[in-house]
């Protein structure tokens, strides 16, 4: 019998992957990798999303008419039915109403789908993760922003527009830093990657001795701009396994709100399982560690007791695998 094989493609603010997914078994059978910058107008975003497709058609040595369908997990708000970006914090403010299932059918000749990258995430633990045979639990991934999604009775639940679980716009500090999409005491701003950097880097600017000037040399080249990924997660574990007194202090600061965060969760929701993932979660043991203390400490003691943690099994993958997935459900 013929592989069913879907296209997943995974659409962040710093990375864009896509890959040919065994649909069956999981398996990612190729990939290829495009960055993403702030600086992506509309065209650009399709462009690159066209060139990864391809790579990754071209390495499995498939052609796009036998694909099952084609997902596309993307780091902001989307409206599903319609297939559109309807925007994203963590790119260009003129990227708003992007109709990418239009352009990837009319391109691609198959059915194509557009979820919430989270929800996409979600998917491919629940099908081959951690979360699968759990009925009730809640995925948060951090990265260049904090997105979220829930599934309950083994389902994942989209809400009234489809914006179901954005836990990185949960307030856990009225009237604090300004979030990217505008909002005020986000956790986004507080947690995440863009977050962390940006606040290593006002520190850095005042004078702090930090390894990170030897470890992120191309620091003083892009002028110190958080979201130029001149500190990568990888460095930033470096730096707290080195002893860096300013990286620990900001990565424990950024693991106990991301506590904040999921403890008001648990309290709302009560899950089994909370599934952590994306890059610095991946990369950075610390932000994980502080994270759960502090969620099981600020938690109820019911739902605290009933929860367990657990990483994302499928790492870089989940959004792929979840994306080809969904993909291939929307030719059904």
């Amino acid at each position: 019998m013929a592989k069913r094989q879907a296209l997943g493609i995974d659409f962040g603010g710093t990375k864009l992957l896509a890959a040919v997914v065994d649909l069956d078994s999981g398996e990612v059978v190729a990939t290829a990798k495009k960055r993403t910058s702030a600086a992506d107008g509309p065209q650009e975003i399709l462009d690159k999303i066209y060139g990864a497709a391809d790579a990754a058609l071209d390495t499995a040595k498939l052609k796009a008419k036998h694909l099952a369908g084609i997902g596309v997990g993307a780091a902001g708000q989307v409206d599903a039915e319609q297939g559109v970006l309807l925007g994203t914090p963590n790119l260009s403010q003129a990227v708003i109403d992007l109709p990418i299932v239009a352009s990837l059918r009319k391109r691609y000749g198959v059915n194509a789908a557009l979820r919430n990258d989270v929800h996409v995430a979600a998917t491919g633990e629940l099908a081959f993760g951690a979360g699968r045979g759990v009925q009730e639990f809640i995925c948060c991934f951090v990265g260049t922003g904090v997105g979220g999604a829930v599934v309950t009775g083994g389902k994942l639940v989209s809400g009234a527009s489809g914006s179901a679980g954005e836990i990185g716009h949960i307030v856990v500090n009225s009237g604090g830093r300004l979030c990217g999409c505008g909002g005020r005491g986000h956790l986004e701003a507080y947690a995440s990657r863009t977050a962390i950097t940006r606040s290593l880097m006002g520190d850095l600017k005042r004078g702090r001795e930090s390894v990170l000037r030897e470890l992120a040399p191309d620091l003083a080249a892009v002028g110190m701009w958080p979201e130029s990924g001149a500190i990568r997660s990888g460095v930033l574990e470096e730096a707290v396994n080195q002893g860096d007194v300013l990286v620990t202090e900001t990565i424990i600061e950024a693991g106990r709100y991301l506590g904040y965060g999921l403890a008001s969760v648990i309290n709302l929701l009560n899950p089994q399982r909370i599934v952590l993932g994306g890059g610095v979660i991946e990369s950075v043991a610390l932000l994980f560690d502080v994270a759960v203390e502090y969620a099981h400490y600020e938690s109820l003691a019911a739902p605290a007791k009933a929860v367990t943690f657990e990483r994302a099994k499928l790492g870089d993958h989940a959004g792929v695998v979840g994306a080809a997935l969904i993909g291939a459900a929307s030719a059904k």
